[in-house]
């Protein structure tokens, strides 16, 4: 599961990597929730562009946006199978760049939250799919999911599912949708390589997702296991 993100590359920097040129500009995220707008890159038309979507997919069938659940993760093992995904699939396949994601894990009571991200801070692509949904008042709303993939190894221990990252080598097909989708869902989309990333344990202020600065990915102390209760003694 990704529920949370950021995406601190500037504009020229990712229309320069991609080659892409973006609609319009967009501010450093530091702590992106579902419905909130990101930037995607996609092809249209021939040419590779930079646009915002909303996150959390919208299939085209549904009848208002309240309807069903959020779907901001698509599991990449049922993507051709599922209605909401199975055109997206095939026709609209996207790039979502980010810095990093958040987890939480369990501790005792509390949930230590972690940031995971690449230790050299460069930025990364998930595999995502987009949609787009039709308004009431006619309007097209376009809304993406991030495609997810079994955890490595490495980073198990704190979620068992990560983002599908996409290695540069591997932009191009995902773009391209002369590409057969199903055929790149259940061969190209794996776990990245073990130490391809860090943890960082983070403190509380990502929880909020109101807290949207540098701030959220200062490290801080990791919560303390708790201590078994002793074995009460025989008297």
């Amino acid at each position: 599961m990704c529920g949370r993100y950021a995406q601190t590359t500037s504009r020229r920097s990712l229309e320069a990597l991609l080659g892409a040129a973006a609609e319009t500009d967009f501010p450093a995220r530091y702590n992106i929730a579902p419905t909130q707008m990101i930037p995607v890159a996609l092809v249209e038309d021939g040419a590779r562009r930079i646009a915002l979507h909303r996150w959390g997919l919208v299939p085209e069938f549904a009848p208002d946006l309240a309807s069903g659940p959020l779907m901001f993760n698509a599991r990449a093992e049922t993507l051709a199978q599922k209605p909401a995904f199975r055109s997206a699939l095939q026709r609209r396949r996207c790039l979502v760049p980010a810095d990093g994601w958040y987890e939480w894990r369990a501790v005792g009571r509390f949930k230590q939250p972690y940031l995971i991200r690449r230790p050299d801070r460069e930025p990364v692509m998930f595999a995502g799919i987009w949609e787009s949904w039709k308004r009431p008042d006619g309007e097209a709303l376009r809304s993406v999911a991030i495609v997810t993939v079994t955890a490595s190894p490495d980073l198990a221990m704190v979620h068992d599912r990560m983002p599908a990252v996409l290695p540069p080598e591997a932009w191009e097909a995902w773009l391209d949708t002369r590409v057969d989708g199903r055929s790149l869902a259940l061969r190209g989309l794996h776990p990245a390589p073990v130490g391809t990333f860090e943890t960082v344990t983070v403190g509380a202020r990502v929880n909020q997702t109101t807290n949207d600065g540098p701030e959220v990915q200062e490290p801080a102390p990791a919560i303390a296991e708790p201590v078994a209760d002793a074995q009460p003694r025989l008297i």
